[in-house]
């Protein structure tokens, strides 16, 4: 049970502003299921464009400009700088948007972003389209990542915003279903469309294609969320709970500047360990990335009054969520080189295609499902559930290469990533510290998704390179998978210690 505390604002006049993190929720009229619709299916565009971008359109790509050879560590490279933009961004533009005021809020706190995230968000994939080589391709994918979290983390603290709290469970349903049918229809759009082995004047066409369906999705279905919202301003923090001013702390700078030494300090370190070959042990470059991410992400933390010790069970969550999203971006990360370098399909992409809208369909059904059973047995017990499924496909794929097999084991990973999604929300609903900084708190959380969005690719790529370049393909892909099951075994022996969730 998490303690009474005032919890301190990121922002206040001179010293720090304190703002009660308990004060009781406004009451918000019942809203129209069709308002709900329409408000939510901004979150169908962004699974969407998520869903097309890393299970096959950036798997793709990567490999038709460098080739064979050096793939994996080609996509890593790609992946890491736009998830470590993620880590900040997200938490960043939550505590923003929570704090905005002013003229800009006139039209609400969380609206201009969404909008103006999305725009710059399509202009940057127009960059993503063009780009031929893989700097440029990893430094649009940033802007992407950038500006879609400058979007998402006001959108994810909306409903909150303006949805009544009787109807939360329904508009966590909707959003599910959003989920799901983004997914799905990401992967079926570029999957169908996108081929490498075409020539590569055809491809780029293909790419457009792709490219253009998707920014064309994001922008109708933002601007149908944007105009649907009423009364987003509402929720504005009450004058005498305002900071007077939007400048930053005294101990926020402390944190700010501490981090940035820390990391500094972390990569003179590894770098004169590495010049003066101490113990002719060498630092990978792959280490690297990882070890001032984590540094980075312990900051981030502390920046956003995130105190393990005050709320154990939010900090639970957080370290299960990490676990339980490793094993997935394992898998998920590198599933259209394993269709390649293991199965050896002739078209990678479609059959991936294939396997995720097989495991769209089941998790689908096992989410409905298993929300109504985590309400009369338990969230932790579907979580063990939800583990055990995609363990047992991380060791069909060790064990066998059919593609019959393997498509098939997407009905078992569907089920366990279906339920796992269907307490997700609800268990850090169950324990988010604060009542008036959604966005924030919503943001801190995010940083258990993207942390994984590191670190799988970061181990995962150049190990799948060192086997393939060794000719034991297979044995790297057997590791990699068993990293996976680890991951998730892991995610659901710490589910135990959420002391505010019982079963």
């Amino acid at each position: 049970m998490r303690k009474e505390s005032d919890e301190m604002a990121i922002v206040g006049q001179g010293g720090e502003a304190v703002i009660s993190s308990h004060s009781p929720p406004i009451a918000f009229p019942r809203l129209r299921w069709s308002q709900i619709f329409s408000i939510s299916i901004f979150y169908f565009a962004l699974n969407f464009h998520w869903a097309a971008l890393g299970i096959i359109i950036l798997p793709s790509q990567v490999f038709k400009i460098v080739g064979e050879q050096g793939k994996g560590a080609a996509l890593a490279f790609v992946l890491v700088p736009g998830a470590f933009v993620s880590l900040v961004a997200n938490p960043f533009f939550g505590m923003l948007s929570d704090r905005t005021r002013g003229r800009i809020a006139a039209w609400g706190r969380r609206r201009p972003y969404i909008l103006l995230g999305t725009l710059v968000n399509v202009a940057a994939l127009v960059w993503m389209a063009a780009a031929r080589d893989i700097p440029t391709l990893a430094i649009a994918y940033v802007i992407v990542q950038f500006s879609s979290n400058a979007a998402q983390a006001p959108f994810h603290a909306l409903l909150p915003d303006v949805v009544p709290l009787e109807q939360r469970g329904l508009t966590s349903g909707v959003m599910g279903v959003l989920l799901i049918a983004g997914n799905i229809g990401g992967v079926i759009l570029a999957g169908s469309v996108l081929n490498s082995a075409q020539p590569l004047p055809i491809y780029q066409q293909e790419l457009w294609l792709t490219y253009g369906v998707i920014m064309l999705v994001m922008v109708v279905l933002m601007l149908v969320t944007v105009f649907s919202v009423r009364g987003d301003k509402a929720t504005a923090l009450p004058e005498q709970n305002r900071p007077q001013k939007m400048w930053i702390s005294r101990s926020a700078l402390l944190t700010i500047g501490g981090t940035l030494a820390a990391v500094a300090i972390g990569w003179a370190l590894i770098t004169g360990w590495n010049m003066l070959h101490i113990a002719n042990i060498q630092i990978s470059g792959d280490v690297e990335p990882v070890v001032l991410e984590v540094i980075a992400t312990i900051g981030l933390l502390r920046l956003f009054d995130f105190n393990p010790r005050r709320d154990p069970d939010f900090a639970w969550v957080l370290v299960t969520r990490l676990l339980m999203m490793l094993g997935i971006y394992t898998i998920q990360t590198f599933l259209q080189f394993y269709m390649r370098d293991v199965v050896q399909v002739a078209n990678p992409e479609q059959e991936t295609t294939n396997f995720v809208i097989l495991v769209s369909l089941t998790s689908l059904v096992s989410a409905f499902v298993a929300g109504w059973l985590s309400d009369r047995f338990g969230r932790k017990r579907m979580v063990y559930l939800s583990g055990g499924f995609m363990s047992l496909v991380g060791f069909i794929f060790i064990v066998t290469h059919s593609l019959t097999i393997v498509i098939a084991a997407g009905a078992i990973f569907g089920l366990g990533y279906g339920a796992y999604q269907s307490v997700d929300w609800a268990l850090v609903a169950d324990v988010l510290p604060s009542h008036r900084n959604y966005a924030r708190d919503m943001g801190v959380w995010n940083i258990s998704l993207s942390l994984p969005q590191v670190i799988a690719p970061v181990l995962g790529g150049p190990l799948t390179d060192f086997f393939t370049h060794s000719g034991q393909a297979v044995l790297g892909y057997q590791l990699l998978f068993a990293m996976a099951i680890a991951y998730c075994i892991l995610g659901t022996v710490t589910i135990h210690y959420i002391r505010g969730v019982k079963r």
